[in-house]
């Protein structure tokens, strides 16, 4: 320890590089891990406020909550806890002052306003009537404000903003939600043959009850297999984490070759340090804690500057801090940093005294 201490204080130009580089790659790592999570969560976060267990939708509709079309009947066949007809619909909205350059997507939620698939309204009206809505709170940020008559897609009637909920997301898009009167009304017009049609039932179970559906045209879905199954989103964590783990596997690769080029430039040193009688399990460990006390500072680093980045991203970018992953990563790191100068192991054990010291 004392060793591997002393070298990096004495030759501080060669760590301070090695330093750089992790700090660099760990800064990656922590931005990339923010954007995956922020995607994700972009795409998921109506649906884990719904706290819900399963879905119960169409079975042709392949999972998509959007194209499955079921009539309110079927909610008799729906053995459950608590059970709430769905409707969702994407659609772009503007204040009726602005033009239609200022287009916003949104993901349309009609529901029940009494049940449990209605969010606490933080600010403003929460009985909605026809044409009434109410909108996730990040909508502020594109200059919507409680009062707005908003346009919406070709429909005829203008909706009323008349409340704020807590942030909501749903397909990278803010969720407004409305009943299921002003749902339908814009989705099938004035078709008297949609009046009890929903796209899906959300439902909670109690004590592990079996969700269930008789009918033969619905099918029961977990709430998580829903999401996986969500357009795009699987794919996307797959391909951001992948690159997560590739950048990890290429840090060993940079730091172990780093480690291993410095420890051939102290061959001399090694074999005097053998020819006084010096262990080479103790210049292993010393190999091994310079790794490790490089690799900690460079993470930390990588932490710092993470912090000060996310002062300066836009609102508009999908960032969201997970600090279990961001702690799993930093142990990943450091791991394959060690891993990484473990390799270098051999090296010192091969040296020797006479040959390093020209004997």
């Amino acid at each position: 320890m004392f060793l591997g201490i002393n070298e990096i204080k004495y030759s501080k130009g060669k760590y301070v590089l090695v330093i750089l580089v992790m700090a660099l790659v760990a800064w990656l790592i922590f931005i990339l891990s923010g954007l995956a999570n922020g995607l994700a969560q972009g795409n998921r976060l109506a649906v884990d406020q719904w706290q819900a267990d399963g879905i119960v939708l169409a079975e042709e509709a392949n999972s998509n909550l959007n194209a499955s079309t079921l009539n309110e009947s079927v909610l008799a066949s729906i053995e459950g806890d608590q059970v709430e007809p769905i409707g969702q619909l994407s659609l772009a909205i503007r204040q009726k002052d602005q033009s239609k350059a200022d287009l916003t997507n949104v993901s349309l939620f009609g529901i029940e306003t009494s049940g449990f698939l209605m969010p606490k309204v933080i600010e403003g009206a929460a009985d909605l009537e026809k044409n009434q809505v109410v909108a996730s709170e990040a909508l502020k940020n594109q200059g919507y404000e409680l009062g707005d008559k908003l346009t919406a897609g070709k429909y005829a009637e203008d909706l009323e903003l008349v409340g704020w909920t807590k942030e909501s997301s749903f397909n990278i898009v803010p969720v407004i939600y409305a009943n299921l009167d002003t749902w339908r009304a814009i989705k099938y017009g004035d078709n008297p043959a949609s009046s009890e049609l929903v796209n899906g039932f959300v439902v909670k179970s109690k004590d592990g009850q079996k969700i269930t559906t008789s009918d033969q045209d619905s099918q029961v879905i977990k709430i998580e297999d829903f999401i996986q199954k969500l357009p795009g989103y699987s794919a996307q964590n797959l391909t951001l984490d992948g690159m997560i783990y590739f950048l990890i596997v290429i840090s060993a690769f940079i730091l172990g070759i780093f480690i291993f080029v410095m420890t051939l430039q102290k061959t001399a040193m090694f074999g005097v340090l053998k020819v006084q009688g010096v262990p080479t399990s103790y210049l292993a460990k010393s190999v091994l804690l310079q790794t490790t006390v490089l690799a900690v500072i460079g993470v930390g680093i990588g932490l710092a500057l993470t912090v000060v980045t996310v002062l300066f991203l836009p609102d508009s970018m999908p960032y969201a801090t997970n600090y279990p992953r961001i702690a799993i990563f930093s142990g990943l790191l450091i791991v394959a940093a060690i891993l990484g100068g473990a390799f270098s192991i051999r090296t010192v054990a091969k040296i020797d005294p006479l040959v390093a010291i020209g004997g």
